[in-house]
């Protein structure tokens, strides 16, 4: 969730350091600066789910599973973002303008929720299809067993969509080559 810029047209170094004397998140857009809101149980649980199967799967596969606090710098459009899950494959590449923050992310997962997600549907994911190395986005919804996936075709220029339902489906991870339970995703969720 983004609430209101701190303060206006921070610049990079200015952005790193209030993160780090306010001990923070913030996501950074060309100079405006958002503080980020903190999720609900329920999302805080499924992220959790998804980064537990994604680190199970990708174990000795030369890929890692990062948790929200780890941010990425999309330099084409000056930008430090937060997703609620990530996987990066070595070599990690750190950004030049923004030491904090990678660059190459492989797979971005968010968990939406009622306040964030048109903005994670919409402006996100075109923040985040500039990436470079970005192969595959997923969202995740809190309050049904409904994960959408957008992925590069096979040549990476266009993006399809793929939506799983049902607590009996598998999400097909492409960007990584796994199948992961819906059910498990939603696992120990019930009454939060």
């Amino acid at each position: 969730m983004r609430e209101r810029a701190v303060k206006k047209q921070l610049s990079l170094a200015e952005y790193n350091q209030l993160e780090k004397e306010d001990n923070l998140r913030y996501e950074y857009h060309n100079g405006e600066v958002f503080a980020m809101a903190g999720g609900d149980p329920k999302h805080s649980a499924i992220a959790g789910s998804m980064i537990y199967l994604l680190t199970s799967a990708l174990r000795g596969k030369g890929c890692t599973a990062f948790t929200s606090d780890t941010k990425f710098y999309i330099a084409s459009l000056n930008k430090s973002l937060y997703p609620d899950v990530s996987v990066v494959c070595r070599p990690f590449e750190r950004s030049e303008k923004d030491m904090q923050a990678l660059t190459n992310p492989i797979l971005l997962v968010e968990v939406l929720s009622d306040s964030t997600a048109d903005y994670d549907r919409g402006a996100k994911f075109r923040y985040y299809s500039k990436i470079p190395s970005l192969r595959e986005y997923v969202l995740v919804e809190q309050h049904s067993f409904t994960v959408e996936t957008r992925y590069r075709n096979s040549i990476g220029e266009e993006w399809k969509m793929d939506w799983f339902e049902g607590e009996d489906a598998e999400v097909m991870l492409r960007s990584v080559n796994i199948t992961i339970p819906i059910a498990e995703l939603y696992r120990e969720t019930e009454g939060l």
